[in-house]
């Protein structure tokens, strides 16, 4: 019995300890619930810097003017184009100075071509840009956002470009690489003599002056057939335009005549307008025909003004 009694007191603890534990749970949760709103207040605090307008000049948003201004577009132009020729000019002092140019002449005109080209490009560009600061130069009251320095600066990679080109063109003819192009030629000139007198070991000063003479015609061979080439593409470049010119004025001959054709239709329709009024008016007489068309536009426009106003 006292086991029993005992088991009983026992489970009747138990008992209360759940539901003690159930109580003490439901507390947990409603003082959770209870600490959660004072959470969710203290992170629902208003910031001072987000409640401002968005007009206020703390947090005003900043346009930027190089969108605008054509003078960013040219200038990243003329970056990449400046280093094109600087790749290219590098390209064509290796393979006049690491090859025999005498003998690799298709590579060194295919060299000097590309040069030539992105040099001329990038001329071009730099003339925009020189357009560009022309025009805020002349006109400094339109662009009050590009300071004096700013001018200054866009001046100053002008002439650094300019130097820049100068430059590449220079190295291109320079007297290393002439002196560099008739060593080769005479080399080769000299190898073709011994070729050709293999049994005959003296070489003599008329074999040295023939060589420089085959290196010098050598030579201005070439510089005659980069003109000729030059000339080429630029006769190509002119046919192109004309081709262009030929189809604009073949579009607008036909507009002419389009034209032609719809002023004869209502010069058509306006004679059968005036003789059907000429009918009904009972007369020939143009002059008395327009003095009536006239008053009739004058009546509509009266008419209408007194309408709308």
């Amino acid at each position: 019995m006292q086991y029993s009694q005992l088991d009983e007191e026992s489970g009747d603890d138990s008992v209360g300890l759940t539901i003690n534990g159930g109580d003490n749970e439901q507390q947990a949760e409603s003082s959770s619930s209870s600490k959660a709103p004072k959470s969710l207040r203290s992170n629902n605090r208003v910031n001072p810097d987000l409640s401002e307008p968005l007009t206020s000049s703390s947090n005003a948003i900043e346009i930027d003017d190089s969108e605008d201004d054509p003078f960013y577009v040219f200038r990243e132009d003329l970056y990449r184009k400046l280093e094109l020729v600087d790749e290219g000019l590098s390209r064509y002092l290796r393979i006049v100075h690491q090859t025999d140019t005498a003998v690799n002449t298709h590579d060194l005109k295919d060299a000097k071509k590309q040069l030539k080209r992105h040099i001329k490009n990038a001329e071009s560009t730099l003339r925009d840009v020189q357009t560009t600061i022309q025009l805020v130069s002349t006109s400094r009251d339109r662009f009050p956002n590009i300071t004096d320095s700013e001018l200054y600066d866009r001046k100053t990679l002008v002439t650094t470009s300019q130097d820049r080109l100068s430059s590449a063109k220079a190295d291109m003819n320079s007297d290393k690489i002439k002196q560099k192009l008739m060593t080769d030629e005479r080399a080769k000139a000299m190898r073709r003599m011994q070729q050709g007198a293999a049994d005959d070991q003296k070489e003599s000063e008329e074999d040295e002056l023939i060589a420089d003479s085959h290196a010098k015609t050598s030579l201005l061979m070439q510089q005659q057939d980069e003109t000729l080439d030059e000339l080429d593409e630029a006769v190509t470049r002119v046919g192109t335009m004309a081709g262009s010119i030929h189809e604009e004025l073949g579009q607008q001959n036909k507009m002419l005549n389009e034209l032609e054709d719809d002023l004869a239709d209502a010069e058509e329709k306006l004679g059968l307008v005036m003789g059907k009024l000429g009918k009904m008016l009972k007369t020939k007489d143009k002059c008395q025909i327009g003095t009536i068309l006239a008053l009739c536009f004058t009546v509509l426009i009266l008419f209408f003004l007194v309408i709308y106003t």
